[in-house]
C-alpha cells in the first residue's frame, strides 16, 4: 500500500513540474545557411516568398518552385489542443497540395536562383545582351512603363517618391515630343550597340539533352533522333541558344516575357551551331503541323542561307539526320530544280529587250504579246511539274543567296515563300558583306509572313555586321505590324573573335616564297599530320602549288586541289575522297574556310597569310572541331606580310593556344592602316594577285629552282610543244594534199612544153 502511495505522489510531483519548452517545428527543416541572413539573403528570401504566393494563385507569371514552407507553431497543451492540432495538420496538407498542383501544371524548367544562374553562365562563358528593342510605338511605350513599374517594386520605399516624379516627367516628354506628326504604327528607333550601356539578361541554360524532353517538351521523335547521334553533353552555344529559340518555354525567360526574340549568336568554329538552330526549327515545324491539323499545307516555312554550296550540302545532311520519322522534309537548292522553260523565257525576254530598243512602239507591243504568250506556256508546263512536287513538298530550304533569289523570281509557284516563319543566316558576317548583301536583302523582302523571325550565326561578327543585322530586322514589315515587341538578343559563347584554345597555333617567318616551299617540304619529311588542309590566296597559286608538290609524298595520288573553277561533280568527288581518307593533303582557297566540317583534320597550313582576322579564325577552325584535341595550325609569312601579322598574333594570344609567342613580338610588329586592311580584304597581298606585274610574279613564283634551271626547263617544254605542233601541221598538210583533185600530168610540165 505504501508503494502505491509513493507512485501516486511521484506522478503528481512530475505533472506539477514545468516541462522544458519544445522547439518550434516547421514543415521543412530550416537549412543551416539561413540562420544568419545578410541583407542580400533577406531580399532573396522575400522574393522567394512573393513568388511562392504568386504561384499559389496559379497566375500566368513565370512559376518559381519554392521548397521553404511557412513555419507552423505546435499548439500548446490546452483543453482545445486536439482541435488546434487538427487545424495545423489541415493547413500543412493544403500547403503541400497547392505546391503539388503548381509542379504538375508547370510546362517549363524550374528556374534556379539568380545567383546560381549567373555563376553557371560565367562558368560556361555565356553572355546575353539586348542589342535592340523593336516594334510599334504603342507596344514600346507599354513595355517601357512595365519595366519602370518593375523597377519601382524592387526599389525601397524611401526612394520611390523621388524616382516616380523624374520618370513621369520623362514619359510625358517622350509622349509629347515623339508623338507629334508620327503614326502609332511607325517603327521606333532601335537601341543598338552604339549606346554606352546595353541591357543584359540571364536566362537559365540547359545542362543535359534530357532536359529537351522533360523540361522543354520537344517532340519525342526529334528527341530520339538527337540522342541517336550519341551526343554526350551540350556545348556552350547549345546550352545558351536553345532556351531562347524553343517556342514552348520562351515566355519563361526572365526579361523576355511576352516578347518575340531574334537571336544573333557568336560562337567559335566547331562548337555545334548547326545543331543549335536545327533543333528549334524542327520543333517549331512539328508544333505548327500539330496546331493546324488538317488545314496544314506543305510548303517552304524555314530558309537557311549559306555562302557556299559545300556548306549548304553539309547543313542538308545534318537536318536529314534529325528529321527521320518526323514527316518534315528538307531540300537543298540546286539549279536543276528551276525548269528550263523559265530560264529560257527569261533569257529570250532579255535578248529581245536589248534588240528592240530602237524600234517603233507597235513592233514592241507585238513582241511583248509574243513574250507573254511564251511565258504563259512556260508557266503552264512548270505548274504541271510542280504538281509532282520537287521543292513545294519540303518545309526546309537550304540554299546559297543568288540561286534562291533566281528561284523565287522565276518560279514563285514552285518556291512559295509567303509562309516562311524563320530565316537562318549561317556565316552571317559573309552574307551581310558587300558581296552578298543585296541578294540577302532582296530575299528577305520577298518574305511577307507577319511572324517572321531572324537568327544570325557566325564565329566572327564585326560591329558593322551587327548594325546591318539590326537595320535588316527593324526594316522588315512584320516589326511595326506585330502585336508584341521584338528584341534582338546577342549571345556570345566563349571569347569573341578568337579561336579555340585546344588548337596549337604557330607562326613561322620564311622570308620568301622559296622559303615557304622549303619549310613545307621539310614538314612533309619530318612531322606531317594527315589529314591536312593547305590554304592559298588565289586559284592560280593553288594550282601551281599542287603541280609543284603533287609527287612529294611517298604514296602517289594523295594530294589534290579544290577551288571554285572546278565543276560541281568534281568538287563533290574531291570532298568525298578527302572525307573517306583517300586524299591526305587538300590544297584549297577560302572556299573551304567557312562552315565545312572535317572532323578528322589534324593540321591546317596557312601557306598564304589570310586576308583578314576573321578569315584566319575560320581557317584555323577546320581543326579541333567538336571539342577534339590535338589540332595544329601553322602560318607562314614573308617579308611582304609583316605589316599584316599583328592581328593574327593578337588572336593567337587571346585564344591561349599559341606556342612560343612572347609579348615583345606583338609590341614590335607594325600596325596596318585602315586603307591597307580594306585593300588586303578585297584584293589580298599585292605581290600574290592574279594580275600582278612581271617583277611581282618573280617574287610570288612557287618554285625552289633557280632562274637558269627554269629557263632550261621552259625551253625544253617549248621545244616539245613546237614539235607536237609541227607533227599536227604535217599530218594536216598531207591530208590536204591527198584530198586535192587530180589534174593530170599537165600541171607537172612547164608551160613552154605545153
Amino acid at each position: 500500500m505504501s508503494d502505491i502511495l509513493r507512485l501516486l505522489a511521484r506522478s503528481t510531483s512530475v505533472s506539477k513540474a514545468t516541462a522544458p519548452p519544445k522547439p518550434k517545428q516547421s514543415a521543412t527543416p530550416t537549412p543551416v545557411a539561413e540562420v544568419k541572413l545578410t541583407t542580400a539573403a533577406r531580399r532573396r528570401d522575400q522574393k522567394r516568398r512573393a513568388a511562392a504566393n504568386a504561384a499559389n494563385g496559379l497566375s500566368g507569371s513565370p512559376i518559381t518552385l519554392v521548397t521553404v514552407l511557412p513555419q507552423v507553431d505546435e499548439p500548446q497543451t490546452t483543453k482545445n489542443g486536439k482541435e488546434e492540432k487538427k487545424k495545423g495538420k489541415k493547413r500543412k496538407r493544403d500547403e503541400v497540395e497547392k505546391i503539388d498542383t503548381v509542379v504538375a501544371t508547370s510546362n517549363g524548367p524550374a528556374t534556379l536562383d539568380p545567383v546560381e544562374v549567373r555563376s553557371l553562365l560565367k562558368q560556361h562563358k555565356l553572355k546575353y545582351t539586348i542589342l535592340a528593342t523593336l516594334g510599334s510605338r504603342k507596344e514600346l511605350l507599354k513595355a517601357a512603363q512595365e519595366e519602370e513599374e518593375k523597377e519601382e517594386e524592387d526599389e525601397p520605399e524611401g526612394g520611390k517618391t523621388a524616382s516616380k516624379k523624374a520618370k513621369t516627367k520623362k514619359i510625358k516628354k517622350n509622349k509629347e515630343g515623339k508623338g507629334k506628326g508620327k503614326d502609332d504604327n511607325e517603327v521606333a528607333a532601335p537601341r543598338t550597340s552604339t549606346s554606352t550601356k546595353l541591357d543584359q539578361i540571364f536566362p537559365t541554360p540547359i545542362q543535359t539533352f534530357e532536359e529537351l524532353r522533360t523540361n522543354y517538351n520537344i517532340s519525342k521523335r526529334l528527341y530520339e533522333n538527337v540522342m541517336a547521334q550519341k551526343f554526350t553533353t551540350p556545348t556552350e552555344v547549345q546550352m545558351g541558344s536553345l532556351p531562347l529559340l524553343l517556342d514552348g518555354t520562351r515566355h519563361l525567360v526572365p526579361g523576355l516575357e511576352e516578347c518575340d526574340v531574334d537571336l544573333m549568336t557568336i560562337a567559335p568554329t566547331g562548337s555545334g551551331k548547326t545543331l543549335a538552330y536545327a533543333i528549334p526549327a524542327i520543333d517549331h515545324l512539328i508544333r505548327t503541323k500539330h496546331e493546324e491539323g488538317d488545314s496544314y499545307e506543305k510548303g517552304i516555312r524555314v530558309i537557311v542561307l549559306s555562302p557556299t554550296r559545300e556548306l549548304a550540302d553539309q547543313i542538308v545532311n545534318e537536318f536529314r539526320k534529325l528529321l527521320l520519322g518526323t514527316g518534315i522534309k528538307v531540300v537543298g537548292m540546286k539549279k536543276t530544280l528551276i525548269p528550263k522553260e523559265r530560264r529560257r523565257a527569261r533569257d529570250t525576254s532579255n535578248e529581245e529587250e536589248d534588240e528592240d530598243e530602237g524600234e517603233d512602239s507597235e513592233s514592241s507591243e507585238e513582241d511583248d504579246s509574243e513574250e507573254d504568250g511564251n511565258e504563259v506556256e512556260a508557266i503552264n508546263s512548270t505548274v504541271a511539274r510542280s504538281r509532282k512536287g520537287i521543292a513545294v513538298k519540303s518545309e526546309i530550304m537550304v540554299a546559297t543567296p543568288l540561286l534562291l533569289l533566281h528561284a523565287i523570281q522565276l518560279c514563285p509557284d514552285l518556291f512559295p515563300v509567303s509562309k516562311v516563319s524563320r530565316i537562318i543566316l549561317d556565316e552571317a558576317d559573309v552574307l551581310l558583306d558587300d558581296l552578298f548583301l543585296s541578294q540577302t536583302t532582296s530575299i528577305i523582302s520577298h518574305l511577307t509572313s507577319p511572324s517572321l523571325s531572324f537568327s544570325f550565326w557566325s564565329a566572327t561578327m564585326p560591329s558593322n555586321s551587327e548594325t546591318l543585322a539590326t537595320k535588316l530586322v527593324s526594316s522588315h514589315p512584320s516589326v511595326p505590324s506585330g502585336n508584341k515587341t521584338r528584341k534582338l538578343v546577342r549571345l556570345i559563347a566563349g571569347i569573341k573573335d578568337s579561336s579555340l584554345p585546344t588548337i596549337r597555333q604557330t607562326i613561322t617567318y620564311t622570308a620568301s616564297e622559296r622559303g615557304k616551299l622549303t619549310a613545307l617540304r621539310q614538314l612533309f619529311s619530318s612531322s606531317l599530320k594527315t589529314p591536312c588542309l593547305i590554304f592559298l590566296q588565289t586559284i592560280p597559286r593553288a594550282q601551281a602549288l599542287h603541280a609543284e608538290i603533287m609527287y612529294d609524298l611517298p604514296t602517289p595520288n594523295r594530294i589534290a586541289v579544290l577551288h571554285s573553277n572546278l565543276s560541281e561533280t568534281a568538287r563533290s568527288k574531291v570532298m568525298d575522297s578527302f572525307r573517306a581518307g583517300e586524299i591526305w593533303v587538300l590544297i584549297t582557297t577560302d572556299l573551304l574556310s567557312r562552315g565545312v566540317d572535317f572532323r578528322g583534320v589534324n593540321l591546317v597550313i596557312n601557306y598564304d597569310i589570310p586576308t583578314s582576322v576573321a578569315s584566319y579564325i575560320h581557317r584555323v577552325g577546320r581543326t579541333g572541331r567538336a571539342g577534339r584535341e590535338g589540332g595544329m595550325a601553322i602560318t607562314y609569312y614573308t617579308e611582304e606580310d609583316v605589316k599584316y601579322v599583328r592581328g593574327i598574333v593578337a588572336v593567337m594570344e587571346k585564344s591561349g593556344g599559341a606556342e612560343g609567342l612572347q609579348k615583345w613580338m606583338l609590341d614590335s610588329l607594325p600596325k596596318a592602316t585602315k586603307e591597307e586592311k580594306k585593300e588586303l580584304k578585297k584584293k589580298g597581298v599585292k605581290e600574290r594577285r592574279a594580275r600582278a606585274g612581271a617583277a611581282d610574279n618573280k617574287k610570288s613564283r612557287i618554285s625552289t629552282k633557280s632562274g637558269y634551271d627554269r629557263k632550261i626547263e621552259m625551253r625544253r617544254k617549248a621545244a616539245v610543244h613546237m614539235s607536237k605542233k609541227r607533227k599536227i601541221r604535217g599530218n594536216e598538210d598531207s591530208d590536204d594534199e591527198s584530198e586535192s583533185e587530180w589534174e593530170g600530168f599537165a600541171q607537172l610540165l612547164p608551160t613552154a612544153a605545153v
